[in-house]
């Protein structure tokens, strides 16, 4: 069987590294974790650069609202606290198996296009537009874009594979606290 190449949505890393998040939908972390199993081979996942910097903000975006301090519009988090992040974000980049790469420059214009055809969110649209230059590779043909955000997940099949992170997991993690309400369980 070739490697299945899967290009990683930005809310399956966050589900990685946010603490709460790695119970609440712990079939991405299941996921990435067959996936940096070091004497696999049947995935390799890749990102882009952007999507490391989203997964950043979201977690600055967590800790605010955990300390209570989402809505004050001054930095509120030392540079202590995101170092600390980075450093997460680091963390999770030196998984095995996962590659960061950068997507050819995209224009306006082909964002527009895929907003407008494909009716997606702007920064979703990115995302697809990264997803079909990994597919476009060679190398990486086979790639299929994994997310759980359902309207991506419809929206985009319409012109690359799609999948779920439970899609590539024989059954749905125990230690998942949303079973019992997903609609992709196994």
């Amino acid at each position: 069987m070739p490697c299945q190449n899967l290009f990683i949505d930005t809310n399956v890393i966050v589900d990685c590294i946010i603490p709460f998040r790695r119970t609440k939908y712990a079939c991405s972390l299941k996921l990435m974790e067959k996936v940096g199993e070091v004497e696999q081979r049947d995935f390799r996942a890749w990102s882009t650069d952007y999507s490391l910097s989203e997964a950043l903000g979201t977690l600055k975006d967590a800790k605010e609202e955990r300390l209570g301090l989402k809505y004050i519009d001054k930095q509120v988090l030392s540079t202590y606290d995101i170092a600390q992040m980075v450093i997460i974000i680091d963390e999770f980049r030196k998984t095995p198996h996962f590659e960061v790469f950068e997507p050819e420059p995209i224009q306006q214009k082909e964002i527009f296009e895929k907003v407008k055809h494909v009716c997606i969110q702007a920064k979703d649209a990115l995302v697809l537009l990264s997803a079909l230059t990994l597919k476009n590779k060679p190398a990486t043909a086979n790639s299929v874009l994994v997310t759980r955000d359902d309207r991506l997940l419809i929206r985009a099949s319409r012109v690359t594979d799609t999948a779920h992170p439970v899609d590539f997991l024989d059954a749905c993690p125990l230690t998942c606290t949303s079973r019992s309400n997903c609609t992709y369980r196994k």
